[in-house]
């Protein structure tokens, strides 16, 4: 999230200035119109820069456990957010040039002008981030490793959500979904996924997670004590205040107890 905010503050904040300094492509004229009204419409353009970047930035943040973002991806995401902006310019210049451009010609103009100067801060933000992402793994500060991610699809194959193996608690299955509980922020989270616990059994013991009874999987990492119960049963019990005990079936006892640190 901070590096979003850096965006949708960074993005629009360049835009107004580079375009008030400057005033590259000869936009003082462009955005002027017939109306003489360069500083407002100046300030509304600037506004629907702010606007698409808090938008675009918010649900890039939303799914950023939902999608595989790619450097193609995000470069694919930038353009869309630098062209979706350049059209939403064209609605209130197309109707201040009404008179002299066709909509057509005025909406070409947006968008060029818009992604020729939306470039420079996307690139500029992103390779800065880029740099102290490289600057964190030189200097040996902790961050996700990505082959502890863990991706999981549904029936229909679609990527649903990713997490570190780390964050998982358990995984529990119920007919046809199955549930997994794992930590964001420290609060227990339950993502349910429609899909069978034995479509995702060879990739979640790739990933350390270790069957503790036929409907669930559990994190050895995050058991804090077996016992039994009253019933003579036994119980996983783990280090997470909010989460249940997991019954470990005598079939998995020795498996999950030679897995435990």
């Amino acid at each position: 999230m901070p590096v979003n905010i850096i965006f949708f503050v960074g993005v629009p904040l360049f835009y107004f200035l580079f375009v008030l300094a400057y005033r590259p492509f000869e936009f003082e004229n462009f955005l002027a119109t017939p109306f003489d009204k360069y500083s407002l419409n100046l300030i509304v353009t600037s506004l629907i820069v702010l606007g698409v970047m808090s938008f675009s930035r918010m649900l890039l943040f939303i799914l950023r456990r939902t999608i595989d973002l790619n450097w193609s991806l995000y470069i694919l995401w930038c353009t869309g957010e630098a062209v979706f902006a350049g059209l939403l310019m064209s609605i209130p210049l197309g109707i201040g040039w009404a008179a002299e451009r066709t909509y057509y010609n005025v909406m070409t103009y947006c968008v060029l002008y818009t992604a020729g100067i939306l470039v420079f801060p996307l690139a500029i933000i992103s390779m800065a981030v880029q740099l102290q992402v490289l600057e964190m793994r030189k200097t040996g500060t902790p961050l996700i490793d990505e082959r502890k991610l863990i991706r999981f699809h549904d029936e229909q194959k679609r990527l649903k959500i990713v997490l570190s193996s780390d964050a998982i608690l358990y995984i529990q299955s119920e007919e046809n979904y199955v549930h997994i509980f794992h930590l964001e922020n420290g609060r227990l989270r339950k993502f349910t996924l429609r899909s069978s616990m034995r479509a995702l059994e060879e990739q979640l013991q790739s990933h350390g997670l270790v069957r503790c009874h036929r409907s669930y999987f559990i994190n050895p990492e995050r058991v804090e004590i077996l016992r039994k119960d009253s019933n003579g049963y036994f119980q996983a019990y783990l280090d997470h205040d909010g989460a249940q005990s997991i019954p470990v079936s005598r079939n998995y006892y020795q498996e999950l107890t030679s897995r435990l640190p």
